[in-house]
C-alpha cells in the first residue's frame, strides 16, 4: 500500500467506548493488539494499562473485551507484537507504584525505561530487559525527570545502510512537558533508536526526529478551533508503506479557549526521520462525551483476512486527575479500490 492510498482509507465514526478503566483506576489507557489469527486462543487480545500496570484483555469479535488482570505491573504505554512465534510486549517500565504517586503534591521526579518482556502463550512473560535509558541530555527535564516511552518497533529493511544488514526501528517518546490546566506530565519529543533485530539492541539517535517549538505557535486548523500552542509531540505508531512511511502522532496542544488538547494527527516521511503533515485535519479529534478533552495514543494494524485497518485509541472526557476518566474505543477503515 502507498501513502496515498493510506491517506485515502475511509474510517468510521469512533462511536462509544470499548473498554472501561478497571476498579481503583481512573484510566485505561494506550492500547495495543493482536488478530485472532496471530494468538493461541484464536480470539483477539489487547494490552492496555491502568493505574497499576499493564492489562491483558480478550475477545472474540474485537468489541466486547474481557479484563485478563494485570501481567506486568508498574508498567504503561505498551506494544504487543508477535515475531516469529514469539510474542513482544514493549512497554515503560517506571518505579514501583510511581504513576499513581504521581497525583501527590509531594511527586518524585519521573524515570522510566522501555523494557521487553517476552512469551509464548500470552500469560507466562519473561522478566523485563531493558532495551533504552533516558542518557541523552534531551530526554531529561531538570523538575519533572527522565522519560522514555511509547514503544514503536517496525522492520526497515536495510536502512539505506552501507552494509545492507536488516534493520528494526524503535521510534518512542522521549522527555517531558507539564500541562497545567491537567495536572500531568505529557511526552515532549518523538525519537528513534536502531538495532538489527526485533529485541534489539536497540542504539537511540543523538537527535530526537520529532521535537516542537513548546510555547509556540503552529500552523493547523481543527474542526472550530485552531492550535495556539505547542505544548508535546506526545506519541507516534508508525507504518512502513511501499513508498515511505506513515506516523500517527497524537500531538499534544494549547486551542485558542486556553485548553490543553490531543488528536491524533497524520504524518507522512520518505525516510522516517524527516516527517511532515498529511493534512491540517486530525484523523481523530476531542469531541463529545467519552472523547470531550484528548484523544490519545493509538494502535492501527491491517487485517489481511477482512481487508480492513483497525485503530483502537484511548481518549479523556476531563482534563484533571479527579473529573477526566480515559476509556479505550476504535475506528475502522477499509481501503479504496483503485480504478
Amino acid at each position: 500500500m502507498n501513502i496515498a492510498d493510506f491517506v485515502a482509507i475511509e474510517w468510521s465514526a469512533p462511536g462509544g467506548p470499548l473498554i472501561e478503566p478497571p476498579r481503583f483506576s481512573p484510566i485505561v489507557a494506550d492500547p495495543s493488539f493482536l488478530f485472532p489469527e496471530e494468538t493461541p486462543s484464536g480470539n483477539w487480545e489487547l494490552f492496555a494499562h491502568s493505574a497499576w500496570g499493564i492489562h491483558r484483555y480478550t475477545s472474540i469479535d474485537g468489541v466486547s473485551w474481557t479484563d485478563l488482570g494485570i501481567v506486568i505491573k508498574h508498567a504503561m504505554r505498551p506494544l504487543a507484537r508477535r515475531f516469529d512465534g514469539t510474542f513482544f510486549l514493549y512497554y515503560e517500565k517506571y518505579r514501583p507504584f510511581a504513576l499513581p504517586l504521581s497525583v501527590l503534591p509531594c511527586r518524585r521526579r519521573w524515570m522510566s525505561t522501555i523494557s521487553l518482556s517476552t512469551s509464548v502463550d500470552l500469560v507466562r512473560w519473561s522478566a523485563p530487559r531493558t532495551l533504552v535509558k533516558p542518557t541523552m541530555d534531551w530526554m531529561r527535564d531538570p523538575a519533572l525527570g527522565d522519560a522514555v516511552s511509547n514503544p514503536c518497533v517496525v522492520e526497515a529493511g536495510t536502512g539505506g545502510n552501507s552494509e545492507g544488514t536488516p534493520e528494526w526501528r524503535l521510534y518512542f517518546s522521549a522527555s517531558l512537558s507539564w500541562i497545567d490546566d491537567c495536572g500531568f506530565n505529557e511526552p515532549r519529543c518523538i525519537a528513534l533508536a536502531r538495532g538489527p533485530s526485533p529485541g534489539g539492541p536497540f542504539a537511540p539517535d543523538a537527535a530526537p526526529v520529532i521535537r516542537p517549538e513548546v510555547g509556540t505557535a503552529t500552523v493547523g486548523r481543527l474542526p472550530g478551533t485552531a492550535v495556539a500552542e505547542n505544548l508535546g509531540a506526545g506519541s507516534i505508531k508508525v507504518i512502513r508503506m511501499d513508498d515511505g512511511w506513515i506516523g500517527l502522532q497524537n500531538r499534544i496542544y494549547r486551542d485558542f479557549g486556553g485548553r490543553s488538547r490531543s488528536a491524533i494527527f497524520m504524518v507522512h516521511s520518505g525516510d522516517g526521520l524527516s516527517w511532515h503533515p498529511v493534512r491540517e485535519e486530525p484523523l481523530v479529534a476531542p469531541g463529545e462525551g467519552w472523547t470531550r478533552s484528548h484523544v490519545y495514543a493509538c494502535d492501527c494494524r491491517y487485517r489481511q483476512a477482512d481487508g480492513t485497518w483497525y485503530l483502537y485509541f484511548n481518549a479523556r472526557d476531563g482534563w484533571t486527575i479527579a473529573d477526566g476518566t480515559e476509556r479505550i474505543g476504535r475506528i475502522v477503515g477499509k481501503p479504496q479500490a483503485r480504478s
